[in-house]
């Protein structure tokens, strides 16, 4: 048997066998890594939602978003399957990826965040791309 045809759970029963490795290190290297799995898992789910997120924000017509519906916003929650927590989460990701703009809202003005209370906080959705009814065609 080589080294390439060992399994892990083989290769640390070996190591320890020969006495490289005592059954503690082994246990600490197999929680390790399994902990690495487990957060690698968690990355890719956030990654899942924040594309799902963005996907779904485009669609609408509104750029006032928030986590969950209110009046003078679309709720995240409503477009996606997801926990609260992982919504947060994502748009915090978003909102620093430059995809929303935090602010609060009072009575439909813009307020900063430290001025407001967390219900009303509000996402609005940056548009990089101006629509095509606001270019202006300059002749030179």
């Amino acid at each position: 048997m080589t080294i390439t045809t060992f399994t892990n759970s083989e290769l640390l029963n070996e190591l320890i066998s020969r006495g490289i490795l005592t059954q503690s290190q082994a246990d600490s290297a197999v929680k390790k890594s399994a902990r690495a799995a487990d957060r690698a898992a968690k990355v890719a789910a956030l990654n899942l939602l924040k594309t799902q997120i963005t996907e779904a924000i485009t669609s609408c017509e509104s750029h006032v978003f928030s986590v969950k519906k209110t009046g003078n916003s679309i709720g995240v929650m409503d477009l996606v399957e997801a926990e609260r927590g992982q919504v947060l989460k994502a748009l915090t990701q978003l909102t620093a990826d430059g995809v929303f703009r935090k602010v609060g809202l009072v009575g439909g003005v813009e307020k900063p965040t430290s001025e407001v209370n967390a219900f009303q906080i509000r996402y609005i959705r940056n548009v990089s791309e101006a629509p095509a009814e606001f270019e202006t065609n300059e002749e030179v």
